[in-house]
Order: C-alpha cells, then sequence, then structure tokens
C-alpha cells in the first residue's frame, strides 16, 4: 500500500509477509523495544545494518537457519532463559514460542503478548527496587 510507512515497507518487502496491525502499529510509533531487561526487535532508520541485531529483519534471517521457521514467522524476540525464540506469525498473528524442538502458541496477538513483556519487566524491576531498598536499610 503506498500509505504504509517506510519502516513497514522495510521489513515487508525484505522478509516478504504482510505484518499484523499490532505489530505494524509498534513499527510506526516504537521501532523496536529496548527495555531494562527485553529487547523486543523490530525496524528504525538508525540501524545501520538491517542485517544485524535489533533489527527484526536480520533477526529473522539468522535465525531460520537454525530454527524451523514457516515463511511467514518474524523473530522478534530471545528468550535467554528458555534458550528459544519468539516469533510473530504475519498469517495468523499469534506469537509463539520456538527452541530445537518444539513450537508453542504463547499468546494470541502481538499487542497481548508485548503489553504482558512490559508488566513483567515492571514487576521484576520492582522486586529489584525492593530487594536494593532492603539490602540497603539492612547495611544501615
Amino acid at each position: 500500500m503506498k500509505n504504509r510507512h517506510l519502516r513497514i515497507q522495510v521489513i515487508e518487502e525484505t522478509l516478504k509477509v504482510k505484518l499484523p496491525n499490532d505489530y505494524a502499529s509498534f513499527i510506526e510509533n516504537e521501532g523496536y523495544y529496548n527495555g531494562e531487561y527485553y529487547e523486543v526487535y523490530g525496524y528504525i532508520e538508525e540501524i545501520a545494518d538491517i542485517d544485524d541485531y535489533p533489527c527484526v529483519v536480520g533477526a529473522t534471517r539468522r535465525n531460520r537457519k537454525f530454527y524451523s521457521l514457516l515463511d511467514s514467522d518474524i523473530m522478534i524476540f530471545h528468550d535467554e532463559y528458555l534458550n528459544s525464540i519468539v516469533v510473530l506469525n504475519c498469517d495468523d498473528g499469534g506469537i509463539y514460542n520456538i527452541d530445537f524442538e518444539e513450537r508453542k502458541q504463547i499468546a494470541p496477538d502481538f499487542q497481548t503478548w508485548f503489553e504482558d513483556l512490559k508488566r513483567l519487566e515492571y514487576e521484576v524491576d520492582n522486586k529489584t527496587q525492593k530487594h536494593l531498598q532492603q539490602n540497603e536499610a539492612i547495611q544501615n
């Protein structure tokens, strides 16, 4: 479509997918997310090399070699704790956790998954702050 933002066009044309509206909106409004504990891959013009992280194009291309990704899957997150990747399926809009043996749907859509991720990050940050305050109180 002519009116689609350049960021979306770069991703869609390079990976040959049509982004679901919620992820397209994320790309238009944020580009990518670099939180305190989590990084969600996307695309902004300032990314010098789209074949590298945190660009969704580079993440997807690199990991298609190692994981059984569908043509409509794009990699949006690496779960270091589970040693797996999280992909958005552009056909059904679902979010899937993929390791070397299993593919499991973990959210019905990007928006739900992203809100859960930010909530988890907030909870982890609050627990960390409380723990630091408790340690400081003990030391004083």
